[in-house]
């Protein structure tokens, strides 16, 4: 066991920030927790199934979400019926501008040391050509059953409604 230092985790989601930074800069993406579109300026990057459970920054985890509620939301799960959807939505948006914009390409591809090492995401998920349903269905099967180990595991689900 190890503890990270915060830098060493800033840095690798550094690149990752980036990549929704330039999202936001082109169009609004909308908070998966709140329902408002995502303020440049006030958001972190989050792991909706949390790092101490997955320990690893993959990509495919990774969702921008307001500052404030990623603390309170913490070493916590969403509820997967409440939120999976629209995070799958804004993970969709991702993969939509890698594949139509070289600039978003380009800051999606300097995120390969640090947060795209899972086959099934690289192999399936973010190759071209995927619709919507597709990109869902194959974030679905992927995710979920880590998510359902992580409860059986005694990760609690995070109560939005108590913040």
């Amino acid at each position: 066991y190890k503890l990270v230092p915060l830098d060493d985790k800033m840095r690798k989601l550094s690149q990752v920030r980036k990549l929704w930074d330039d999202i936001l800069d082109l169009r609004s993406v909308i908070d998966v927790f709140t329902d408002e579109p995502i303020d440049k300026g006030k958001y972190d990057v989050d792991h909706f199934i949390p790092w101490s459970f997955v320990m690893n920054d993959e990509l495919w985890n990774l969702m921008p979400m307001d500052s404030f509620l990623n603390s309170a939301k913490n070493n916590r799960l969403p509820d997967w019926n409440d939120f999976f959807i629209r995070f799958a939505r804004n993970q969709y948006i991702m993969y939509d501008m890698v594949h139509q914009k070289e600039g978003i390409r380009k800051l999606y591809e300097a995120c390969y040391r640090d947060n795209l090492h899972s086959i099934w995401a690289n192999q399936e998920l973010y190759r071209k050509g995927n619709s919507a349903t597709e990109f869902y269905g194959i974030l679905e099967k992927n995710m979920r059953p880590v998510y359902d180990s992580a409860r059986r595991q005694g990760y609690d689900v995070w109560d939005r409604k108590a913040v």
